[in-house]
């Protein structure tokens, strides 16, 4: 028997899969919902181009940011991750990288020639990316730059649907959003930092477990989504007459959805955070994805009502796919 007869044969099923599995797209609802809660400020001068090019910017963002991360993460991830396709060898680090960022490029110079701010933003964004991988290794400040960062995919939605307005030229609305998005997302990546102890510890990062302990770290994780919903709710009430009883009772229904969904994340991970802490990131995620639709849901309540339904039927079947590897 020869060498090659030992090897398994690496089907084109099995390069589809390593590449969706590469640019998660399991977490499209994640950045898409972001994106679409900055959508709705008050458009100016949108135009249908500047619009595809926003959702694709939001729907893809994540996958970009993911891959830029594992390409730093390699070493970790051979410990907490073997089967991811950088790790196993299914896709060349440096190939994967590459081809990311060429297609993030060329949809930059289409947005250049589009709307010129929206391209700018998502350098901005691609930056913060490279800003995360090198401050992971720092206590609660690596997961703080990435829920910055990708509460920017909410930025790039406002921009999309604005593009004749000046890059700083975003209403004190979205602002909020993206400040409310940045906590739930630093939150997320505090959460997510649970089940990569061992291989953070390899790498040398001092992720906030790895500095001071499940335990304590547990706690501290309450914090981020009790923030985000205690001021979407309080904002909600302020706002109430201008919004309308059809969207308070649309957004109320998804942010409750989101507190059980957050408080089951937070109970799992304070009770056993050293066993269970996927279990405790998957009710994170799912909770993560109702609070961004809540939050447009209170200025589109139909809109965000009837992408809820897919969004979240698209998430739970997507993540089963991580249940094996207990990786999301």
């Amino acid at each position: 028997m020869t060498v090659s007869q030992l090897e398994p044969t690496v089907t084109i099923r099995d390069q589809a899969v390593a590449w969706a599995r590469m640019w998660r797209l399991h977490f499209v609802p994640f950045s898409l919902s972001a994106g679409l809660v900055g959508m709705t400020a008050p458009p100016l001068g949108a135009s249908a181009a500047s619009i595809v090019i926003g959702l694709l910017f939001c729907t893809l963002g994540y996958g970009v940011g993911v891959v830029i991360n594992d390409w730093f993460d390699r070493k970790a991830d051979a410990v907490n991750a073997p089967d991811r396709p950088f790790v196993t060898g299914l896709i060349n680090p440096h190939v994967g990288l590459g081809l990311t960022l060429a297609f993030s490029t060329a949809l930059m110079v289409v947005a250049i020639v589009v709307a010129p701010t929206l391209a700018l933003w998502s350098v901005i964004a691609i930056g913060g990316h490279l800003v995360y991988s090198w401050t992971k290794r720092i206590p609660m400040l690596g997961n703080v730059v990435n829920g910055i960062d990708m509460a920017l995919f909410t930025v790039l939605g406002a921009v999309a649907v604005r593009p004749d307005a000046g890059w700083l030229d975003i209403p004190a609305v979205t602002w909020f959003q993206t400040a409310l998005v940045a906590v739930v997302f630093s939150g997320f990546c505090l959460v997510g930092y649970f089940k990569d102890i061992e291989g953070d510890r390899v790498a040398g990062y001092r992720t906030l477990p790895v500095a001071i302990g499940t335990g304590a770290s547990a706690r501290i994780a309450v914090v981020f989504p009790v923030v985000a919903v205690v001021a979407a709710g309080a904002a909600a009430v302020a706002d109430a007459d201008r919004t309308g009883a059809y969207a308070q009772v649309v957004f109320w229904a998804l942010l409750v959805a989101a507190a059980l969904g957050f408080t089951q994340s937070l109970v799992t991970l304070i009770r056993t955070p050293d066993t269970r802490a996927y279990e405790a990131l998957v009710w994170f995620i799912r909770a993560t994805t109702l609070f961004f639709l809540s939050l447009g849901a209170l200025h589109r309540p139909t809109l965000f009502l009837v992408v809820a339904v897919p969004m979240m039927v698209y998430l739970e079947l997507t993540l089963r796919a991580t249940r094996s590897s207990r990786q999301a």
